[in-house]
């Protein structure tokens, strides 16, 4: 059994951050595809393992990912539309308490979403009647927060795309909510690891929903984290203690945990190409022969 378990771990260390295009259902399965078409009322793609074609209807898609690209998209209902089977494709740009989406090709438009609530707030198109429509719906997501409702009343507040990130940004930052994730939550793979260049040495504890990560030098931690909404982990040595507000995407994440000397707190490098490549894949192989010996 142990050796089983060894095998199955090696494996998966081999093949993890292979990166390919996914489409990802509501259920959680992540299906491998090679092409996608989106036709009238559903998703077609040809998968990349079988080479079959299957077809899922928009209520079952929950986003897809193009690993080479490192983007990932996410299917919404349109809030502006009669038609059930109306739906966006949309690039996420903020997750929190509000979580903000950007319109993909000539959709030039802002999204927000708060629990089960999901509006548009900005078009690059609209008329001055209609902005002042948007200011309201935007004001309404934020009005159990003092700061915010104040910067949107106030006489200089222009509409603008930059403003209403401003505006989000700063509400998640004054309102965070922990939530429990539950077995029915999607998650995203969070990979953290560390080079041997680091001005601390200690070992560093990653905090997540109670549950402690040790992360040495050279070394990695794979955390499961939900991909609706955000999480906080909370990091610690023996001299330094911060904390880090993020949450899973559709595709794996790859960060290098460093020690950022203005601030005195750790922070988070996302990594990706090149230095992916010369960095975390070496740590991975290095640790792959620690398991194996």
């Amino acid at each position: 059994m142990k050796a089983l378990v060894l095998f199955l771990l090696l494996t998966f260390i081999q093949n993890f951050g292979i990166a390919q295009d996914s489409l990802v259902l509501k259920t959680g399965e992540r299906i491998p595809f090679t092409r996608m078409s989106m036709l009238l009322d559903h998703v077609e793609i040809k998968h990349e393992n079988t080479k079959e074609f299957h077809t899922y209807s928009f209520d079952e898609v929950y986003g897809y990912s193009e690993g080479m690209k490192e983007r990932t998209y996410f299917f919404k209902q349109n809030p502006e539309a009669e038609n059930e089977n109306d739906y966006l494709v949309l690039k996420r740009l903020t997750v929190g308490n509000l979580s903000l989406f950007e319109g993909t090709g000539n959709n030039q438009s802002l999204y927000i979403e708060k629990e089960d609530r999901f509006e548009k707030v900005f078009q690059v198109t609209d008329s001055k009647a209609k902005k002042y429509e948007r200011v309201e719906v935007l004001k309404s997501f934020v009005d159990d927060d003092e700061e915010s409702t104040a910067y949107i009343s106030a006489p200089s507040f222009k509409l603008k795309w930059k403003e209403i990130e401003t505006v989000v940004a700063y509400y998640n930052k004054r309102n965070f909510d922990e939530v429990e994730p539950e077995e029915d939550d999607i998650f995203g793979l969070v990979f953290l690891y560390r080079t041997q260049f680091q001005k601390t040495k200690d070992r560093i504890v990653i905090e997540m929903y109670d549950h402690d990560h040790d992360l040495y030098l050279e070394d990695y931690i794979i955390l499961e984290m939900p991909i609706d909404y955000a999480s906080k982990l909370s990091l610690r040595d023996s001299e330094i203690k911060s904390s880090h507000i993020m949450s899973g995407e559709l595709r794996e994440q790859y960060y290098e945990v460093l020690y950022d000397s203005k601030s005195n707190t750790f922070r988070f490098d996302e990594k990706s190409g090149t230095e992916l490549q010369f960095e975390f894949y070496k740590i991975r192989d290095l640790v792959q022969k620690k398991i194996t010996h």
